[in-house]
């Protein structure tokens, strides 16, 4: 994905939604419901409290018993440092800084508006971006050669129709209709020109976007009234992306370099979101208290190489990549104080997919995260619901030796990332008849 919009000399731009302003593993943005953020997400398949589970599972929207409508707002903060711990090319250090924090602030609204049609079904659609990157170096850091802007946005609309098939038995089924808008940029090295390594850099920019769509399922079983399980899948989304490629010359090389190929160009790459599938349990201990689990499976193997495909030979290249499968494991409470407040809590652990520190890189500096979750809602009225929510990311310390060739050139970015994300929502629900 990242390519589709990439590369200069035939350097690769990750495509990414996860950088550290993705506060899921990988690229995904798991940020789809602000009552679910105050509990880490832990059970969303089988909790279905309000119309999010549109996204999460769709079967769940039999649980909603009056027309729905919630509107949300995340504001996610990731922090990514990068330390150098000899980066190089051809051996010579690399100049430049460490690009202080390279995480942006990023808003990720979503809507929902669930509408049971009689006592069996209920329909709906979502709105929301479940993938999503906005990163920046600057343009005098180290790895300036490797990555500078990475600027994803998607929008994703989901409409979804849920029947309740028995009085414990409720199915579910959505479609996805997706948009992808890409931008990423990064360094290009037009020294050689000059016969030095580094110092007269340009740019090469990679803008692409296109439509796609895809599926989800769910299901959700109740074997007594304190339980439920929920069951759901979000199926690949599979994208060929269209874009052009733009390069910024010095001045005083442009005759050269302008000779060599550097030319702009159309770009065009596929790639592939991966599927997901989630099962989840949610128990009443009281009329008070209720605890909810779950785990979670992201198909990440199928991100195995990035590949940019160009009329221009010089916007041509082939990364590869080798993600690994990944799992998800909340566990949450919550707590109904009386009938205008409601408390909830949670903690989730989110494996990374990126196997080992030669495949991760500054467009994605992921790694293992723990979340601590805290979330209340305020019942306003009979008609109004208020929600909010924070949340904190621990992210592990990770390590990063990421490296390629351009021609005579071969530039490896080598050193360390320390990385946190906080997140906090507000939304509004309107109940009505």
């Amino acid at each position: 994905m990242t390519m589709s919009r990439t590369t200069q000399f035939g350097f690769y731009l990750l495509f990414g939604a996860a950088s550290n302003s993705a506060a899921a593993a990988g690229y995904a943005l798991i940020e789809q419901s602000i009552t679910g953020l105050g509990r880490a997400f832990s059970g969303s398949a089988a909790v279905a409290d309000d119309a999010s589970t549109i996204f999460f599972n769709p079967a769940g929207m039999t649980n909603l018993s009056r027309k729905e409508m919630n509107m949300g707002l995340n504001l996610i903060a990731p922090r990514a440092e990068f330390s150098d711990r000899g980066s190089n090319v051809n051996g010579t250090p690399l100049t430049g800084g460490d690009g202080s924090n390279a995480g942006e602030l990023a808003a990720v609204p979503n809507f929902y508006y669930a509408h049971p049609l009689n006592d069996k079904t209920v329909v709906g659609i979502g709105v929301g971006a479940p993938f999503g990157l906005v990163t920046d170096y600057g343009d005098s850091w180290q790895g300036r050669y490797h990555a500078i802007r990475s600027d994803l946005l998607t929008l994703n609309i989901n409409p979804s129709i849920a029947f309740k098939v028995t009085e414990k038995l409720s199915l579910g089924f959505g479609v996805n209709l997706q948009y992808i808008d890409l931008e990423l940029s990064q360094a290009a090295n037009f020294g050689s020109f000059l016969g030095n390594s580094q110092g007269n850099d340009g740019r090469v920019k990679v803008t692409a976007d296109d439509w796609s769509w895809g599926y989800n399922l769910g299901m959700t079983y109740q074997f007594t009234e304190a339980t439920r399980m929920g069951l759901s899948y979000r199926s690949k989304i599979t994208h060929d992306l269209t874009g052009e490629g733009e390069f910024r010359i010095p001045e005083n090389v442009n005759t050269q370099a302008t000779a060599a190929g550097f030319q702009d160009g159309n770009v065009g790459g596929r790639v592939t979101l991966p599927e997901s599938a989630s099962i989840a349990l949610v128990h009443q201990l009281n009329s008070q208290w209720s605890v909810m689990a779950d785990a979670s499976w992201t198909r990440w193997s199928r991100f195995e190489e990035l590949q940019i495909n160009s009329d221009v030979s010089r916007l041509n290249t082939l990364k590869e990549e080798d993600w690994e499968n990944s799992m998800r494991y909340g566990l949450g409470v919550e707590y109904k104080a009386n009938d205008r407040w409601s408390w909830r809590a949670g903690v989730a652990y989110d494996e990374t997919p990126i196997p080992n520190a030669q495949r991760r890189t500054p467009r994605i500096p992921d790694s293992d995260r723990t979340w601590l979750a805290l979330g209340a809602s305020y019942h306003y009225s009979d008609n109004i619901i208020l929600d909010a929510a924070y949340t904190h990311i621990f992210m592990k310390d990770s390590s990063i030796e990421d490296t390629f060739t351009s021609g005579t050139q071969t530039y490896e970015l080598s050193g360390k990332y320390k990385s946190s994300v906080d997140i906090v929502g507000v939304q509004l629900r309107w109940l009505f008849d």
